[in-house]
C-alpha cells in the first residue's frame, strides 16, 4: 500500500525592459564656453511590468572640469543640466571616480513607471559654463563626454520606494 502526490508550482517571471531615447540630441560641431545645446534623455518602459527608474549621468575628464568650475566658484556642476525638473527627478548622489576620472550624477525618477509609459526628460539642455576660457576647455580635453545610462528595477513587496529598490541590487555594465 503506497501513495504518491506531486504538486508543480509554475513561476512566471516578470519582464522589465526599458529604452533610453533623446529626440532632441544633435551633436554640436564644436564645444565652447557658453554653449547651450538641447538634450532630452527620456526612459520608456517597454516591458510588461511597472519599474523603478534610475539614471546615471557621467561626465568624463572630471578633474579638469571640477578644477575649471572651482576657479569661478561653480560648486554644483549639476547646473550644466538645464531644464531639470526636481518634482519628477531627485539627485540622489554624486560620485567622483578618480581612477576613471569621471563624475557621475545619479538621479531617481520619483514615480513608479508603468508598463508603456515614459518618464519626463531628466533635463532639456546642457550648458557649458560661459566663464570657462580657452585654457579651461583645453584642460578638459577634446574628447569630453556625457554618458547617460538608465537602469530599471522591477517592483517588489520588499521595497516600495525607488531608493529602496536600488539599494538591494548592484547593476553590472552591459
Amino acid at each position: 500500500f503506497t501513495d504518491n502526490e506531486t504538486a508543480t508550482n509554475v513561476f512566471t517571471m516578470g519582464k522589465v525592459d526599458i529604452e533610453l531615447t533623446e529626440t532632441e540630441w544633435i551633436a554640436p560641431d564644436a564645444v565652447y564656453p557658453g554653449l547651450t545645446y538641447d538634450k532630452n534623455p527620456v526612459v520608456k518602459n517597454v516591458g510588461d511590468d511597472s519599474a523603478w527608474i534610475r539614471v546615471d549621468v557621467t561626465l568624463s575628464d572630471a578633474a579638469a572640469f571640477i578644477t575649471a568650475a572651482g576657479k569661478y566658484q561653480i560648486t554644483d556642476l549639476a547646473v550644466i543640466f538645464g531644464g531639470h525638473n526636481e518634482a519628477k527627478w531627485t539627485l540622489a548622489e554624486t560620485v567622483q571616480d578618480t581612477e576613471k576620472d569621471t563624475l557621475t550624477y545619479r538621479y531617481y525618477y520619483n514615480a513608479l513607471l508603468e508598463a508603456g509609459a515614459s518618464t519626463d526628460a531628466i533635463f532639456t539642455q546642457v550648458k557649458i559654463p560661459g566663464q570657462f576660457n580657452n585654457a579651461d576647455m583645453e584642460a578638459i580635453g577634446a574628447d569630453f563626454t556625457i554618458t547617460i545610462q538608465a537602469h530599471a528595477m522591477q517592483t517588489s513587496e520588499d521595497y516600495n520606494t525607488v531608493q529602496g529598490a536600488f539599494t538591494v541590487y548592484t547593476f553590472e555594465a552591459k
